[in-house]
């Protein structure tokens, strides 16, 4: 089907559908057909980054890879936090009109998607605040997240390239703000797209977290789909399911799964999900996994 406004009907075809993600007004994706080969990689972007795949139990999300990754172990994305900072001095509704055509209010005030945010030099996949336009749209934004301050979440949407090493940009939201920003005041902090620049390679170590398992094989610059729910395979750490009752399983450094009583619970752990089999006593298995991730 081709998408030629911001809306979408949910089109069911053998218990599979998809689901784009906001922001998609402007966006040109002609072919949006339910995927037949989540086992293939792609070198051209299909489908919106973030775009929700649905086949009876399971669930998928269109990703683009920053690394290797490898389909039986956990996918990461490394970074990244944007630095806590204070609002920046907001642009005028005349600076915003003449970058935004039709646009009637300055950004971060009440009523208006639009918000000025600072950029710290380590944000981004080149990890140096330098972003090609759109890189953080589906990540997001958390608006007065300060001490006697109330918090509004949003997610981005779009925005514009940044040149310079950090600074000031200005980020689209998917919904209005509630209450306007104050600049040197109100706290801002985002988040980058978690499906953006991701890795599954055994690496990404005890400081981050996984989000689901690659339907398939790929290097930096492939893109593909990433299930996060419902009945999957994961390669086993060890000690998986080797004991009566033993059905929850986590995550471990590598991306591997192990049986959550078989890993000291102080050292914290990520609940991957649930074993849908087991072994019948004292042996290890790398099991079907009903993944209960996003």
């Amino acid at each position: 089907m081709t998408i030629t406004k911001p809306t979408q009907h949910i089109n069911v075809q053998d218990g599979k559908y998809i689901v784009l993600p906001p922001g998609m007004a402007g966006q040109n994706f002609s072919d949006l057909s339910i995927p037949d080969d989540i086992c293939t990689v792609d070198t051209v972007q299909k489908y919106p980054l973030g775009t929700l795949f649905v086949s009876g139990l399971r669930r998928y999300y269109y990703c683009f890879a920053g690394g290797t990754c490898y389909p039986q172990l956990g996918a990461y994305k490394a970074k990244k936090s944007n630095t806590v900072a204070v609002a920046p001095t907001q642009k005028t509704a005349a600076e915003m009109a003449a970058s935004y055509p039709g646009e009637t209010l300055a950004s971060g005030v009440d009523g208006s998607k639009y918000i000025a945010v600072t950029i710290d030099t380590e944000i981004g996949h080149l990890t140096t605040g330098v972003l090609s336009a759109n890189e953080l749209a589906g990540g997001f934004i958390v608006v007065g997240n300060g001490s006697g301050q109330a918090p509004q979440m949003f997610q981005i949407v779009s925005h514009p390239a940044l040149a310079t090493t950090g600074g000031t940009l200005v980020v689209e939201l998917d919904m209005k703000l509630g209450s306007s920003i104050t600049a040197a005041t109100t706290t801002l902090e985002l988040i980058e797209n978690p499906f953006y620049h991701i890795a599954a390679d055994g690496s990404g170590g005890d400081y981050v977290s996984y989000f689901g398992i690659p339907a398939i094989g790929a290097t930096d610059g492939q893109w593909l789909w990433v299930q996060t729910w419902g009945p999957c395979w994961i390669t086993s750490d060890g000690n998986t399911c080797d004991s009566a009752g033993d059905r929850t399983l986590v995550f471990v450094g590598n991306g591997s799964i192990k049986s959550s009583n078989d890993i000291t619970v102080e050292s914290g752990i990520q609940v991957a999900g649930w074993a849908m089999d087991m072994s019948g006593s004292s042996a290890s298995n790398a099991p079907f996994i009903f993944l209960t991730l996003m």
